[in-house]
């Protein structure tokens, strides 16, 4: 369903039109900010800044002596991993999916910008567009937030909540979350 509609419904294009995919790996083709993040779309430099916003990546755009003329280089190699991934993320962006598919899309970046991003993104549900997003992540910080965590064993489902109802849980998703911050003291196994 997509919005309450059969996805059997949609012609494939108009589905794709509804879907921002950023992966951990993101691909940058060759020339400017600009062309990255309008990729064959039509956008006013305002729609851009602001997927640029968005995605955490005006501070560091807006420094650079071309701004978002400044060229990428062949697969983004002009640019650091967490500015490819902030470029990609405000490209999908740019587009205002109504399903937004992150695979691991924060990987490259750190601690901080991740946050000021999810702030972006999620924090204030007055001005964020209410969107379906789904997030996969190792990175469990990236994903607490969360309206619906599953956990993931082996390809099968071991756990569903909220973070707060997974660590109560205290199985899996509580033992990975213990390792991760530090508090080793409730590890469990997978085999448990």
């Amino acid at each position: 369903m997509i919005n309450g509609r059969d996805i059997n419904d949609f012609k494939i294009e108009s589905v794709r039109s509804r879907i921002g995919f950023v992966s951990q790996d993101p691909f940058l083709f060759f020339g400017t900010i600009r062309d990255n993040v309008a990729y064959a779309r039509e956008s006013t430099d305002i729609q851009i800044q602001s997927a640029l916003e968005a995605a955490g990546a005006w501070d560091f755009i807006s420094e650079l002596p071309e701004g978002i003329e400044t060229m990428v280089g062949d697969r983004g190699v002009m640019l650091s991993g967490g500015q490819r991934a902030r470029i990609s993320l405000a490209r999908a962006l740019l587009n205002d999916p109504d399903l937004l598919i992150l695979d691991e899309a924060s990987a490259a970046l750190d601690a901080e910008t991740e946050k000021r991003i999810q702030q972006s993104l999620f924090g204030n549900t007055n001005t964020v567009k209410q969107r379906i997003t789904i997030a996969v992540a190792h990175r469990l910080a990236t994903i607490r937030n969360a309206d619906e965590i599953i956990a993931m064993v082996d390809g099968a489902i071991v756990e569903r909540g909220t973070h707060n109802e997974l660590i109560d849980n205290d199985n899996v998703y509580a033992s990975q979350w213990s390792i991760q911050t530090g508090e080793l003291d409730t590890v469990v196994s997978f085999n448990d």
